[in-house]
């Protein structure tokens, strides 16, 4: 009876394992198995026995091939290793031969079995992380680093490089928030993935920078495959006109041909030849940048061009009679096309709105100075004027926004345009708002000079309207 109960307390404690507890016979069939071998088969114990392993758990109807549960009966000592199963799960596998003392014949083995799938889950998403750029899946610069040392040699001559920077990301970034970046770099990456060949090198250098190893490779077709990178982005723009910006990449390449050739000045002569390629076409891609957010605002918003050239022209004769200076003057009239531009991040919804805004929606309207100020900052040609697009709703008695200027606190540029503006939206009307005649706009400005218009302006403003 003793030896009974040690039995069914022996089997108790292996039932409590996790890792599978198998007893083998020499042709691996099954003739014990404790809890945890049965539920990963959703099997009961008893069901298993006298059952071949390889075909319970690999599917199998002949022997593994490298399996540590025959190489421990082969070898007569225990062994180990991982197998993984058709369903794609990872075991490591621990044998213990079990030999006859008398005549030192194998008779059977203990497999011990512990799944590993989670762990070897994780060690692949480490491993990709360290070679790879999280966000664009592409290589990632310290994986890059190492290929360039290794492909540095006279039998992959010769080796061109191409580096590209994006163009945008920034004003992306700033004006559209970083979803809408990710996104840019995400469709970059993409694109480069669909220009190159699959022994191409393509990793992420830097923040908007790409770099592309191409071993065996001539400068002609370094040349071919960066001229294909431009198609493909302009085909994805043909084919996603609802970005923000248009997908573009300034790109430079330089290839080694000669053993000698230091592989780093190689890569220093891509990236001048790059910067030198953006500064020649960052005008023109400037201009089309500008352009694609001002068609954004028109359809959007009830922006128009029309109502801009009415305000130049109201802001050209303020310029004339205010004697302004040549910068100021361009500013202002800059500032005509450009003061609203903020508003392209508003929900279409709220912009052409035919009741009244609620206050959550007002709020919302009132962060367009700041977010087209964000926009300006980034884009080279409106930085000059950045500061009038914020202050442009400020009050001469500080209870405009963003920042509640008053008085002379708010810039002259913006204390004009403020009045030109509103002279412009009251006598043009809006879908929810009445057009005011010519005498009931100016009396609205009469009201309103010393608390949201400088006095002194609206006077001016007056004689020549």
């Amino acid at each position: 009876m003793k030896k009974l109960n040690g039995k069914i307390l022996e089997n108790l404690i292996l039932d409590t394992l996790k890792e599978f507890v198998i007893l083998l016979d020499k042709n691996l069939k099954i003739l014990f198995a404790n809890s945890s071998a049965a539920e990963s088969l959703q099997l009961q114990k008893e069901d298993m026995i006298n059952k071949y392993c390889y075909e319970l758990w690999h599917q199998r109807k002949e022997l593994c091939i490298n399996c540590p549960v025959i190489r421990a009966m082969k070898k007569k000592e225990p062994d180990e290793g991982e197998v993984v199963t058709p369903d794609g799960r990872y075991w490591y596998i621990k044998g213990y031969p079990v030999i006859n003392e008398e005549n030192q014949d194998i008779v059977g083995v203990v497999e011990i079995v512990q799944e590993i799938t989670e762990k070897k889950r994780m060690e692949k998403e480490i491993q990709y992380l360290t070679f790879h750029d999280k966000l664009t899946g592409l290589y990632n610069r310290a994986f890059f680093e190492e290929e360039l040392k290794r492909l540095d040699t006279k039998r992959q001559l010769p080796i061109s490089i191409v580096i590209g920077d994006l163009n945008g990301l920034k004003l992306v970034n700033d004006a559209f928030g970083h979803e809408k970046g990710d996104e840019l770099l995400i469709s970059i990456a993409d694109v480069l993935r669909k220009s190159c060949r699959k022994e191409d090198i393509i990793a992420r250098w830097g923040g908007d920078e790409f770099v592309i190893i191409f071993p065996k490779t001539p400068k002609e077709i370094a040349e071919k495959i960066c001229d294909r990178i431009k198609q493909n982005c302009e085909e994805h723009n043909k084919n996603n006109n609802q970005t923000p910006i248009p997908l573009s990449i300034a790109l430079g390449y330089a290839t080694k041909e000669i053993e000698n050739e230091k592989i780093d000045e190689i890569l220093k002569i891509a990236e001048d030849r790059m910067y030198r390629n953006k500064l020649i076409e960052g005008k023109g891609f400037r201009d089309t940048v500008l352009q694609t957010l001002k068609e954004l605002l028109w359809s959007n918003s009830y922006e128009s061009k029309v109502h801009e050239e009415r305000i130049k022209e109201l802001a050209i004769r303020m310029s004339d009679i205010l004697y302004l200076s040549n910068i100021e003057r361009e500013d202002l009239i800059l500032l005509s096309y450009f003061h609203d531009i903020g508003e392209i991040t508003i929900p279409p919804e709220i912009l052409k709105k035919y009741t009244s805004l609620t206050e959550e929606e007002f709020k919302k309207i009132k962060t367009h100075p700041e977010v087209g100020y964000r926009i300006a900052e980034a884009s080279y040609e409106l930085t000059k004027i950045a500061d009038y697009i914020l202050t442009h709703h400020e009050w001469w008695n500080g209870k405009g926004y963003p920042r509640g200027l008053k008085r002379e606190e708010i810039p002259l540029v913006s204390r004009i345009f403020s009045i030109i503006d509103a002279y412009e939206v009251m006598t043009s009307g809006r879908p929810y708002k009445k057009a005011k005649t010519k005498e009931e706009a100016i009396e609205e400005l009469k009201k309103c000079a010393g608390s949201q218009f400088d006095p002194n302006l609206v006077e001016v403003f007056l004689t020549i309207i």
